[in-house]
């Protein structure tokens, strides 16, 4: 479910000593910085791998930006408009969402983000 916490309760010292690690790993690229820093602090590994997560859909959002372009984006006015507007928005809610990561992982909290939450537990770190 979204907004769950993990089964496991997170020491306050992991917490207290990984906020800063915990916001970074949401920038992106930059979740595996926070992994290699702190490996045995399981609050960082936890928004580390939701930072891992949200990078792998940047990568293939704009991976699929480039395919509209080399395609679909090549239709006279129609093309551009429609991308611009999928650029604008899509950009803005990966912006808004690694915003809010980084600020729920700065404040100490543990959220699932809808849809990223659900895979956490996938990803092997």
């Amino acid at each position: 479910m979204p907004g769950e916490v993990p089964l496991q309760p997170i020491p306050e010292s992991d917490v207290a000593n990984g906020r800063v690690l915990a916001a970074v790993a949401y920038l992106p690229g930059l979740c595996f910085l926070s992994l290699f820093a702190a490996p045995e602090n399981r609050y960082v590994g936890f928004h580390a791998r939701q930072g891992f997560l949200l990078f792998l859909v940047e990568v293939i959002v704009w991976v699929a930006f480039g395919i509209y372009d080399a395609s679909l984006g090549r239709i006279p006015i129609l093309g551009f408009l429609v991308g611009a507007a999928l650029r604008f928005g899509i950009g803005f809610t990966l912006l808004g969402t690694t915003l809010y990561g980084m600020l729920k992982g700065a404040t100490g909290e543990m959220i699932r983000m809808p849809f990223l939450g659900d895979a956490i537990e996938k990803v092997p770190f």
